[in-house]
């Protein structure tokens, strides 16, 4: 999955999108956009945010997909993009301060030997959206720290919130059933 970037004419990255529920025409809650599914197939990133950058002379170039969560830390890098005119990805996040350098194929080939060794739980490699990447002043991923659970998924929190009455006793563990049937 990853977040969205938007960026200026010189790369400075000035808006950042983490995660974004996409919900059918009544409202109800489908699912999480998959933003790098989006943008490989070649879907423009407008269908799903648009940025304005608040300074008319230095106005958004772009926005694509990173596939690490870096929360407010992406705001002190720049993006490096690669490709055909059309067909650009970011290639990697320098670092303005340091010049460290967060290069996409070292991340592309992480994710690839964790999934060809089973790991299917890639937080520690990318962090999620309630838990970014911990990042030092130099711009390096800090000692990994194994985030907390995850919060419950989007359809098991859809289906406690539906708006037809408090959800069932199961959903919270602080409502108890009384004789007779009745929760308290």
């Amino acid at each position: 999955m990853g977040m969205l970037l938007a960026y200026t004419r010189d790369g400075t990255i000035v808006a950042t999108l983490d995660s974004l529920v996409i919900r059918d025409p009544q409202g109800n809650v489908v699912g999480l956009a998959d933003f790098a599914a989006h943008e490989a197939a070649g879907r423009p990133l407008t269908d799903l945010w648009t940025v304005n950058s608040g300074d008319p002379t230095n106005p958004i170039k772009g926005s694509k997909h990173w596939p690490e969560w870096l929360g407010a830390t992406a705001h002190g890098y720049r993006v490096e993009l690669d490709g055909p005119a059309g067909q650009k990805h970011i290639a990697a996040l320098v670092h303005r301060t340091s010049g460290y350098r967060r290069g996409r194929a070292v991340i592309d080939a992480a994710i690839a030997d964790a999934n060809a060794r089973g790991v299917h739980d890639l937080r520690h490699l990318l962090g999620d959206p309630g838990h970014p990447l911990a990042v030092d002043a130099e711009g390096r991923t800090s000692p990994a720290v194994t985030p907390e659970p995850a919060p419950p998924t989007i359809r098991q929190a859809a289906s406690t919130m539906t708006g037809f009455g408090p959800p069932p006793a199961a959903a919270c563990p602080q409502r108890r059933r009384r004789a007779g049937g009745k929760v308290s």
